[in-house]
């Protein structure tokens, strides 16, 4: 039997009583290994709460590797992973996740300077790691790091599964005679475009009056597949992403997806029966959110997402693991 593997997860993305869904695909990740031998500990950077809780987290880090022995650290972000580079004595592993790398850009396609300092930071920090993992090519190309392994965030197939689409509307509380657009993210956030897709609803709505936009957030992170089992249609806008795990996970449970191009989206939903890539456009969007909502049928995408699936995934990562440990 191989050795258990200590792995101490530093993040800034952790499900807390705020938001019980932020970072839920570390969480899901992390207890995707633990049947391969991977025993683990995390410090959990609240940099949500305060800038400061990152120079605090340098101390609790010190703090953790006096008190025990891991063999090697896992970040995940680009800020978390310099919290856990002020040490040289463990292996650093850094998973980056779209804007520590790609940047945050505002409505208008220009980077917030908080987005230029998170892609400087990661730039100058990814050379230092002792293996690194991305969410897709556009990451790699980036960071100009050929040695960087694209490894997506999986997804629990066994919760985001199809069910009965009127029974979960029933238990969602939602009304029966709605069509529901899922935005699932905060609409404050520019690059996510919620703006466009609102604007895209409304002049689908010229032609489909029953149509709504469903906007589920800060919801734990079991109860998504519920609220994607009862809308009708997933719409994507977003300017930059790396592996959008709400795409996977509405595939999964055969929700349609409309999306634009964007991070590894074409990758995912390529002639995949019911997902859809359109212009970055107000009139192409609403034309295929009516098309879809009035054609009323699921989509076929959920077989494309085996090598997405959290067993998946986990060994791809315990052979980063292994092939870190073991040099």
């Amino acid at each position: 039997m191989a050795k258990k593997q200590r792995v101490l997860v530093v993040t800034n993305m952790w499900p807390n009583e705020a938001d019980p869904s932020f970072g839920s695909f570390v969480q899901d990740q992390l207890e995707s290994l633990r049947p391969l031998g991977v025993d683990h500990d995390v410090l959990f950077v609240n940099g949500r709460k305060s800038r400061w809780n990152y120079l605090l987290g340098i101390g609790e880090l010190r703090r953790r590797l006096r008190a025990e022995n891991y063999d090697l650290i896992h970040a995940h972000f680009g800020l978390s992973g310099w919290v856990a580079r002020f040490q040289l004595r463990v292996p650093l592993v850094i998973t980056f996740h779209g804007d520590d790398v790609l940047g945050r850009p505002r409505k208008d396609g220009h980077i917030t300077p908080m987005g230029r300092f998170f892609k400087v930071a990661s730039y100058l920090l990814a050379p230092f790691a002792s293996a690194v993992i991305v969410q897709n090519r556009e990451m790699r190309r980036v960071l100009r790091l050929d040695s960087a392994e694209v490894i997506p965030c999986g997804i629990d197939l066994e919760l985001f599964r199809p069910m009965d689409y009127g029974e979960a509307r029933r238990v969602a509380g939602l009304d029966p005679g709605k069509k529901y657009v899922l935005f699932a993210y905060n609409p404050k956030e520019q690059r996510k475009r919620f703006d466009l897709i609102e604007a895209a609803v409304a002049k689908a709505r010229e032609q489909l009056p029953q149509l709504e936009i469903l906007q589920v957030r800060r919801k734990p992170h079991s109860e998504m597949p519920l609220y994607m089992n009862a809308a009708d249609v997933l719409v994507m806008a977003s300017m930059i992403e790396g592996s959008p795990n709400a795409v996977k996970e509405a595939m999964a449970t055969s929700l349609p997806v409309i999306s634009v191009n964007v991070g590894d989206v074409v990758d995912l939903i390529y002639e995949s029966d019911g997902n859809y890539i359109v212009p970055r456009d107000v009139d192409a969007m609403a034309a295929k959110i009516v098309e879809v909502c009035r054609r009323g049928e699921r989509s076929r995408g959920r077989k494309r997402l085996i090598p997405y699936s959290m067993p998946a995934t986990a060994n791809r990562i315990l052979e980063v693991y292994s092939r870190v440990t073991r040099s």
